[in-house]
């Protein structure tokens, strides 16, 4: 991952393009998911496209945590990464309406994104008159919010041969991405929605449901200690909310009891204080 986002700064610095992961969303097609993109494509409708999106998705590359739902018609895509890079982000986001014009035929546009990124005036500006539709930036989560009965809308082709035949092939992905080999990846949507302020590992091991000297040796095994599992996980939200949260929430989302505590880590991460971190984020 972390070649990944590296490569994907040094797009961004060689175009001079701050929305570089923007330009690239704009790309993707459904081909390029590989099996799980021919099974969205031999789909009949938009909700059977997304159900196989969400059931397969860890089987191309598991990244973050995506969640779906409906309150009074309003459909939901909520997609959260493990790290927080702003290119990755919006490659993310922006393929994900991409795919949807291409599989559909249509010039589909949601109702409102919201996306957990850094964007000027300008860069808001070209990013509302691609999606064509409100788009909110600095937001807490990456979220797309659409008309539920845009889900009944059907999909250019259906290939009922395919789909019989990727259905089982994604499944074995999935099987594999499911087995213990994979026990950290797995461990990291649960980890997210913890409570930092009491974590401890039998704490950590009752959410899990399974014993402190179990979850001890599956650390051991990934060359983890639990200290070194908490520690990576105040990094990645520290670089997931410094810029929409304010100290003291930031210090909360954490499970610091003082800003002190914030302060002294991103020293330990980073060599600079949390608002020096933020300035220099800003300003790439």
């Amino acid at each position: 991952m972390q070649q990944y986002f590296s490569a994907l700064e040094r797009g961004a610095e060689a175009k001079k393009d701050p929305l570089w992961g923007f330009e690239l969303g704009k790309q993707i097609t459904s081909a390029q998911y590989g099996l799980l993109g021919y099974l969205v494509e031999s789909s009949s409708t938009l909700q059977e496209a997304l159900d196989a999106l969400l059931a397969f998705d860890k089987t191309v590359a598991d990244i973050g945590v995506c969640q779906f739902s409906i309150v009074n018609n309003i459909a939901c895509i909520t997609w959260q990464p493990y790290e927080n890079n702003q290119h990755a982000i919006l490659r993310n986001m922006t393929a994900w309406i991409a795919m949807v014009r291409h599989i559909t035929g249509k010039p589909l546009s949601a109702d409102s994104i919201e996306l957990n990124v850094n964007v000027s005036e300008p860069e808001l500006q070209r990013l509302t008159t691609w999606f064509s539709c409100e788009i909110k930036g600095k937001a807490a989560c990456n979220g797309i919010y659409f008309d539920a009965e845009l889900l009944s809308h059907p999909i250019l082709t259906k290939n009922e041969f395919v789909s019989a035949n990727l259905y089982p092939a994604i499944q074995d992905l999935q099987r594999t991405y499911e087995s213990p080999s994979n026990w950290l990846g797995q461990l990291q949507p649960t980890l997210h929605s913890c409570d930092l302020h009491d974590m401890s590992l039998l704490r950590l091991a009752k959410v899990l449901a399974t014993s402190p000297r179990t979850l001890q040796r599956q650390l051991k095994s990934h060359d983890l200690s639990f200290s070194q599992l908490i520690e990576q996980e105040r990094k990645r939200r520290f670089t997931q909310f410094c810029c929409v949260l304010n100290k003291q929430a930031l210090s909360e989302r954490l499970g610091y009891s003082e800003q002190a505590s914030l302060n002294r880590a991103v020293k330990r991460w980073y060599g600079m204080s949390p608002s020096e971190y933020i300035r220099t984020t800003n300003s790439q």
